[in-house]
């Protein structure tokens, strides 16, 4: 019964948000894929708020991408109560928006992210993209699906139903094998490897900068991940599709100083000048292994004498696939300088075929161990905290061996609840042991 409720209810939004839009007819940018969503999103919705001057431009500053969230998207909704009269003053207020409400924007960047088969149709329901945009399949949320090429499947009815143009990224096989069943416009990114936009990262006044090749210039910018030079590339692509805007018009070099999203290779400092980067907001496969060579590439490239290491923790939502996956790990960090894993699947696949690695089963007994190694080594780190946004809150490490206290409010689940929610996660941790 309740879950004939909940879907009548879904229904009934998502009728009200194909009214508001119908009515207001703005211009509708999807994205979706199982890794990068929200990090292309952002870079997007930045890039388009910086040039489209005449435009209201609009995305969620949450990462809302299921059913639920989308229509609070669609309405600028940013808070969403999981109750029961939040839930009905909420219809209420949908309803009359739908009907009464001016044009919130006239361009708005959305997630679609998909769980369950069929998860697409009703996202689609809603509304069909006028661009669509797929970031890349990785083995995560397979739960309720058979294989990857299901998940693939799923998702790409969101290209088969976009109006004008789709993105899709050159890296990802799924996309290569199936882009020619389109019957609109496609274009590749991700296409070009490192060497070939000659993508750098350079220390100025303190500060690191990423720099790379575009088109006829050169693009400098303060996010650092390389994967965001590409989005970037991909945000000015859209952005000439929408307005021909020719940004780079008399310039050969171009500096875009965007807000940094946190938990995406966020850079803090450590007390004896360790370089300390918060990957932490997901995690796949995919994203540790790019987060992985990041890290070691800025290492590489801005602080050679420093030596590099990752405080990691089992990667999530794998299922049957996670052993295979993990045993991947071992390849990729038999030779780094150090090593902290954390939890279970991380102690039998990694931690227990790399003899230097220490495993931890609470990320409260893990900074205990980071903080008297890099007090005693004598020597400075690089070092990559990178977990999935699922228990363990391997944030509460890396809270503990930050240098600047104020930091801790640019780590992910700091709220007064979810610090309730952890300390209760933390005492059981305690009993059970």
């Amino acid at each position: 019964m309740k879950k004939i409720i909940v879907k009548s209810l879904y229904k009934f939004l998502a009728f009200c948000s194909r009214i508001y839009l119908k009515r207001t007819k703005p211009y509708i940018i999807w994205i979706t894929g199982t890794v990068w969503k929200t990090s292309s999103r952002m870079i997007i919705a930045q890039i388009l708020w910086k040039y489209l001057k005449d435009k209201v431009v609009y995305t969620s500053p949450k990462n809302f991408n299921s059913e639920i969230w989308i229509v609070c998207s669609i309405f600028k909704i940013e808070k969403f109560i999981p109750s029961f009269s939040y839930t009905i003053k909420l219809c209420f207020k949908i309803v009359f928006e739908s009907l009464f409400a001016w044009k919130k924007y006239d361009v708005v960047v959305l997630e679609y992210g998909v769980d369950h088969p069929w998860d697409m149709d009703f996202l689609l329901s809603v509304a069909k993209p006028d661009i669509s945009v797929f970031t890349r399949l990785d083995n995560v949320h397979v739960e309720f699906f058979k294989d990857k090429e299901s998940i693939w499947r799923e998702k790409f009815k969101l290209m088969e139903n976009t109006k004008e143009k789709v993105y899709l990224n050159y890296q990802d096989e799924f996309c290569r094998k199936n882009a020619d069943k389109l019957k609109i416009p496609f274009k590749y990114y991700f296409w070009w490897d490192i060497e070939a936009k000659n993508y750098n990262l350079i220390l100025e006044d303190y500060k690191i900068t990423a720099k790379f090749d575009v088109w006829e210039g050169v693009i400098k910018t303060n996010l650092l991940w390389e994967e965001n030079s590409d989005y970037v590339v991909l945000a000015l692509d859209i952005l000439k599709t929408i307005s021909w805007n020719d940004f780079m018009e008399g310039k050969e070099e171009l500096f875009l100083e965007l807000e940094n999203q946190k938990w995406r290779f966020w850079v803090f400092k450590w007390i004896n000048g360790s370089i300390l980067v918060d990957s932490s907001y997901n995690c796949s496969f995919k994203s540790m292994n790019k987060m992985i060579e990041n890290t070691t590439f800025l290492q590489k490239k801005v602080f050679p004498d420093y030596k590099v290491g990752f405080v990691l923790w089992d990667l999530r939502e794998l299922w049957n696939e996670s052993g295979e996956t993990h045993w991947k790990l071992v390849d990729i960090l038999k030779d780094v300088d150090y090593l902290i894993t954390v939890w279970r699947e991380m102690k039998s696949y990694v931690a227990s075929k790399i003899s230097f690695a220490k495993n931890f089963l609470s990320s409260r007994e893990a900074w205990e161990q980071i903080r008297n190694d890099l007090e005693n080594s004598g020597e400075k780190y690089i070092i990559l905290f990178k977990w999935s946004q699922n228990t363990i809150f391997v944030e509460e490490a890396l809270k503990c061996v930050l240098e600047n206290k104020d930091d801790v409010k640019n780590l992910v689940r700091q709220d007064e609840e979810w610090m309730r929610r952890k300390e209760r996660f933390f005492e059981s941790f305690w009993e059970d042991k």
